[in-house]
């Protein structure tokens, strides 16, 4: 359910600007002229200049004990100045006829909730514009207690905000980091359940110790395989939840905040537990107990890394709507994006074609289609991607970073976003490449590195198109192509499409196994992370450099010729254990180990 949510927001988006606006305020204390910018909204009807001039400056009034339904009792003074009145008791267009009638450049309502865009029924009688301003930023303008005088303008957005470089590097490191743990699961998955089989039909299967058992109880969860089926189901829930988040989204936004808080403290947990791992020093279990969550006796630096990551998830709850939140959002949706990629394996390219397919029809009709069928013209995804502007919450799965150029939406403090889906639904591609580059022991794992390049692209072309419209893109109408048509394109190229289609290893990709050999002894290096099979064999059932049995007994330190050692036996143990843990056997190849600065396997 977790990932359903988090999915349903595929787009790119950057805020609308059409009814958002500066005020410009001059205010005069102890001598000095402060001049100091603010939010507005205002009515579609009205248009703002772009620039400022001294002549668009005019006194600011403070009639805010007033909502101004009725003409003031000394309307005089209200002439030649912008007007601030209270919001309630009566419409926007009956605030803005009173004041016309009294001379008024403009009216400025204060709102105590969210501003929003104030609606004057397309009235042709109103001839200034209606603007509102938050309490607190009213509060501001009149804190030093001096004069004011106050201007109205909208100015050109900029073709590029920085804060998109930002997005860009995030998704990235979501995609390249989420999608190798992907492929890397996906693979040691099939090599465990190979291993299983042939384990399975041995006579002589050994158990398990009561050690290794507790090792696996502290594995993570084991990786959900998607079908054909499933990801019909998947596509059909995605949309019930999006239509859901259209129509009650002041209900449902808590729940997705709640879902959020899970599977961000989960996500967070699973991506620095590896690496805790590594460098703790002390390994102690929790005693044994009945407690539940603790049974299974986990690490006890696991329980307190797990109260850290809740700690985290609820300052982000607390602070939620503080201007610094954003940081902290981003940090628990990567850490939450790259656990799911891990935690989804995708079994052949097939399924994964269906299901970017079927995802990329669902976001262009619910940007571009929806629009046609709403009353106010408004896309089904932006509206419960926004919430409207009168929501007091939004939905937290979504990449938020404040525009760094100046600008109306700088001043709004509005933030470019890219939903969460935008780089899950890629990275399960880029997941199933890089697995299929360790089935066919690829050196330079060609697919990985070419579908995460054709994702950075496909981001690129989101962003252009995003300047050149000014309004929320679909991103999967971008990136879908970019990745698909390349891994396709590669595919054909080297011969493998078929092999790629149904993840099946092609003689000629198992014919490129490198293979080495020393004496009487062939290495065959498969690739795989910590993988390395030998295989002795003696001639004539000796070895050149052996003496026979009953001449001199072996050494305690020797080993039994062509048996692997204990430490080697050990290994494959813990490889083929029946519960899949990734913390237990691919620690050292874990991608996120380079944060800890602790050295990994090259990969060749």
């Amino acid at each position: 359910m977790d990932w359903v949510i988090f999915c349903v927001l595929s787009a790119t988006f950057s805020p609308v600007f059409a009814n958002y606006g500066i005020l410009s305020a001059r205010i005069a204390s102890d001598g000095n002229t402060q001049t100091k910018e603010y939010c507005i909204t205002y009515d579609q009807e009205a248009t703002l200049p772009k620039t400022l001039k001294d002549e668009d400056y005019h006194p600011l009034v403070d009639l805010s004990p007033s909502t101004l339904c009725l003409s003031p009792d000394d309307p005089a003074k209200l002439s030649g100045a912008v007007v601030e009145a209270l919001r309630g008791n009566c419409t926007f267009l009956q605030k803005g006829l009173v004041a016309q009638e009294a001379g008024a450049t403009s009216l400025l309502v204060v709102s105590a909730a969210k501003i929003s865009t104030p609606d004057v029924n397309q009235s042709e009688e109103l001839k200034i514009p209606v603007s509102l301003i938050s309490s607190s930023d009213h509060k501001d303008i009149w804190v030093r207690g001096g004069p004011v005088s106050a201007a109205f303008y909208s100015p050109e957005q900029p073709m590029f905000d920085y804060s998109l470089i930002v997005i860009w590097c995030m998704a990235m490191i979501t995609v390249i980091i989420g999608g190798y743990w992907s492929g890397l699961t996906g693979y040691k998955i099939t090599k465990t359940k190979e291993k299983k089989e042939k384990r399975a039909a041995a006579a002589d299967r050994r158990e398990r110790t009561e050690e290794e058992s507790e090792s696996d109880t502290e594995s993570e969860e084991e990786p959900v395989t998607i079908t054909l089926p499933i990801v019909v189901v998947w596509v059909i829930m995605i949309m019930v939840m999006l239509l859901l988040l259209f129509f009650f989204y002041d209900y449902m936004v808590y729940v997705v905040i709640t879902f959020y808080c899970l599977g961000a403290a989960s996500g967070l947990h699973t991506c620095l537990f590896p690496i805790l791992k590594r460098i703790m020093p002390c390994k102690r279990r929790v005693p044994a107990n009945k407690i539940p969550f603790l049974r299974s006796r986990p690490y006890i630096f696991s329980v307190v890394l797990g109260l850290a990551c809740i700690g985290c998830v609820v300052c982000w709850f607390v602070f939620r709507h503080e201007s610094f939140a954003w940081i902290l959002l981003d940090l628990l949706g990567v850490a939450f994006c790259v656990s799911v990629l891990k935690l989804i394996h995708i079994p052949n390219f097939k399924v994964c074609f269906v299901l970017l397919s079927l995802l990329f029809f669902y976001d262009i009709f619910f940007v571009f289609i929806t629009p046609l069928f709403t009353k106010d013209g408004v896309s089904v995804m932006v509206q419960a991607a926004t919430g409207g502007s009168g929501a007091t919450e939004q939905i937290p799965v979504l990449l938020q970073v404040p525009h760094l150029s100046p600008s109306t939406a700088q001043v709004c403090q509005l933030p470019s976003m890219l939903g969460f889906g935008d780089m899950l639904v890629p990275g399960l591609l880029v997941g199933y490449c890089c697995s299929f580059d360790f089935k066919t022991h690829s050196r330079i794992k060609v697919y990985y590195i070419a579908s995460c390049v054709a994702y950075g692209i496909g981001l690129i072309l989101t962003f252009v198109a995003l300047a050149l419209m000014k309004t929320g893109q679909p991103a999967l109408l971008y990136l879908v192509p970019c990745t698909v048509l390349t891994t396709l394109a590669l595919a054909a190229a080297r011969r493998e499409l078929s092999d790629i289609w149904h993840a099946k290893q092609s003689k000629q990709s198992s014919r490129q196994a490198p293979v080495t050999r020393n004496g009487d002894c062939t290495s065959l290096n498969t690739n795989e992370p910590g993988s390395h099979t030998t295989d002795c064999t003696t001639v004539q059932g000796t070895r050149p450099d052996a003496t026979h049995p009953t001449d001199t007994p072996a050494s305690p330190q020797e080993e039994p010729i062509g048996q692997p050692s204990a430490p080697q036996m050990g290994r494959d143990q813990d490889l083929e254990s029946i519960d899949i843990s990734l913390d237990d056997f691919d620690i050292e190849t874990s991608p996120l180990l380079p944060l800890a600065a602790m050295p990994t396997t090259e990969i060749k």
